[in-house]
């Protein structure tokens, strides 16, 4: 079969009930002579196994379609093509709670200004270019000329608004995310004419110029989409996507490059589109049908209940026409050579294939440890799961594919050592869903975290605590504070103290010297009086911590009386006179303490030349 038999295909629309194939085609995109149903099959009949061969499709599988898929024409040419309605403008489609997606999940902030300058990878031989600002087409194949305009959600083609800028910018995130496996540049930057058309065998540098507009002059009207099948390796020759906002408009435009090459709808029993799954979560769709809202979108084989056909798409992708490769594993599949990661650090990776697993291997002491797999906020390919595995003695954990969502995510708790989690694709049964993980590949995330018991606070006194206080005067101490992991309230840093257990207690703030150092004081006591006291040190959200903790157990000190240092005034009326000889005589004679003048703790005759060595030297 010749190329000139490439197939036309005006899909979008990917109808949203059977019921609406029934409407008029419109006729500004419908050409002359197109016919559909069992003429359609007629037409072509004797050439059936030829053209299910082009198509990627079995012969019964194409007469099928062109049975009982009213929206899929013939030409007298011997081409295809497909009018489906445009995707219903239904609120909250794609859950569209906000139009500003989380860009840290999604690949960090991109400036809006950067809105066509966006390439997934730059230098890849094969080019996806989502064309945003106009296109002139003509000679292309199409048989019209017509300028298109702009793509333009605000009402005005003449600048695009910020909100519009990073509408493109959600399109073209989501857009990568369905071809991330491949050695293919989306992008939105022009790419050039070169980078478009296949010049020959030998050129392999090639690809496809989608049309991200509205319907102009008739062309397009009342449909979401259109696109020739197997156009990828041809020139120029652009599709268009008519569909908008981030429940269909990404996913229109994987849809039409994907029948440029070489794809079919995915259809449901007598639904030429599989609208995705009505039961279950997440929500789940083929790409090439019309799962218009769904959270979960992905590439198929047909391996779901009542499909159409059995297209492999990701293996047609890499046929000899379309050219993709597959990138490079970015993580090791073995257990034995995770690639190591750390805790509370998302590590992007990416499952190539279907049978694609990466291994991750970290290191944690004692804890309660959550591992996380997510995927991108908008337009996951991958229903994640993950199996988890202890390094030395290897043992297996558990495993987890998180029900109700694409993400998946479990807490164990671990004892320390190295671990090793291995992130896989899976499925989740469904109705109408996949039964296998066919088309769970494409980016995520790992990170792990665990939660580990906060670091204490802990007091301490470098100067050591204060036992023997001076009579009638305050007492300084220096206290310092480890906050740990908590933060200090800096307003409920106090001591409490108390003379003699006597009540009330009392409060005196720790005074702040630098860093964690703060200075506590005593109040001045009497002879022999003893101070009771503790510290109290609070936390904006922790406990108070008490030291010592025991309130019936607190700090002491005691009050030390004063000493007549003048040992000539042996009476201690504060002079030192002749009378002070008469009372050493007394304290000798009795044995009384006044009497050791020499300090050597005895009475002795000694202490009287010492008594007089005292007298003549006077008191201070």
């Amino acid at each position: 079969m010749s190329r000139s038999l490439s197939t036309i295909v005006l899909a979008v629309g990917l109808a949203a009930s059977a019921g609406a194939q029934s409407n008029q085609p419109n006729q500004g995109t419908l050409p002359a002579g197109a016919v559909n149903g069992q003429a359609a099959l007629r037409m072509i009949e004797a050439d059936l196994d030829a053209y299910a061969v082009e198509y990627n499709l079995e012969p019964h599988e194409l007469a099928s379609i062109l049975r009982n898929d009213l929206s899929v024409y013939m030409l007298e040419d011997g081409r295809m093509l497909a009018l489906c309605p445009k995707a219903p403008e239904t609120p909250g489609s794609q859950d569209e709670e906000s139009n500003t997606p989380n860009l840290g999940r999604m690949g960090g902030g991109i400036p809006l200004d950067d809105f066509m300058n966006l390439e997934s990878n730059p230098g890849a031989a094969k080019t996806i270019y989502m064309d945003v600002d106009g296109h002139h087409s003509v000679n292309n194949g199409w048989g019209h000329n017509i300028n298109f305009p702009p793509y333009n959600t605000s009402g005005s083609s003449a600048n695009f608004s910020d909100s519009e800028k990073q509408e493109i910018i959600d399109h073209w995130l989501e857009v990568v995310e369905d071809f991330k496996q491949f050695d293919v540049n989306v992008t939105t930057k022009d790419p050039g004419v070169a980078a478009l058309t296949r010049s020959g065998g030998s050129d392999q540098n090639y690809g496809v110029r989608c049309i991200m507009t509205q319907a102009t002059s008739g062309f397009g009207n009342g449909i979401g989409g259109v696109a020739f099948l197997n156009s990828f390796n041809d020139g120029d020759v652009p599709c268009f996507a008519f569909n908008k906002g981030l429940g269909a408009g990404p996913m229109t435009v994987s849809h039409e490059v994907g029948h440029t090459l070489g794809l079919s709808h995915d259809g449901l029993g007598g639904q030429s589109y599989h609208p995705g799954s009505s039961g279950g979560a997440p929500s789940w769709g083929p790409i090439m049908g019309a799962p218009f809202g769904r959270e979960l979108a992905q590439w198929s084989n047909g391996d779901y209940p009542n499909a159409t056909t059995g297209q492999n798409d990701l293996v047609i992708f890499r046929n000899n026409a379309n050219g993709f490769n597959i990138i490079a594993d970015d993580h090791p599949d073995v257990l034995t050579n995770g690639t190591p990661i750390s805790l509370s650090t998302p590590t992007p990776g990416i499952l190539e294939t279907e049978t694609d697993t990466d291994a991750f291997t970290f290191t944690v002491p004692d804890g309660d440890v959550t591992i996380n797999i997510n995927n991108f906020d908008r337009g996951p390919n991958v229903d994640a799961m993950f199996d988890l595995y202890r390094d030395a003695p290897f043992s297996f954990i558990g495993s987890e594919s998180t029900n109700n969502s694409a993400d998946a995510e479990a807490t164990f708790a671990l004892s320390a050592g190295t671990y090793t989690v291995v992130v896989d694709g899976v499925f989740q049964t469904k109705t109408n869903g996949p039964v296998s993980d066919y088309g769970s590949v494409g980016e995520y995330s790992v990170e792990v975290a665990i939660e580990l018991p906060p670091e204490p606070v802990v007091i301490s006194y470098p100067n050591g605590l204060p036992t023997e206080l001076d009579e009638g005067v305050t007492t300084d101490f220096l206290v310092n504070i480890d906050p740990g992991t908590f933060t200090l309230d800096t307003d409920e840093l106090f001591i409490l103290h108390a003379t003699n257990f006597s009540v009330p207690l009392f409060r005196a703030d720790l005074v702040p010297q630098g860093g964690n150092n703060y200075t506590a004081t005593l109040p001045a006591g009497a002879c022999d009086d003893e101070i009771f006291f503790n510290i109290h040190v609070n936390t904006t959200t922790g406990p108070e911590i008490i030291d010592p903790a025991d309130p019936n157990n607190p700090f002491s000190a005691t009050v030390v009386c004063d000493t007549n240092d003048c040992l000539a005034d042996v009476n201690g009326d504060g002079a030192v006179t002749p009378t002070d000889f008469t009372a050493w005589v007394n304290a000798f004679n009795n044995n009384l303490p006044e009497c050791d003048q020499n300090g050597d703790n005895a009475c002795t005759p000694t202490d009287f030349t010492a008594w007089v060595n005292n007298f003549n030297a006077g008191c201070p």
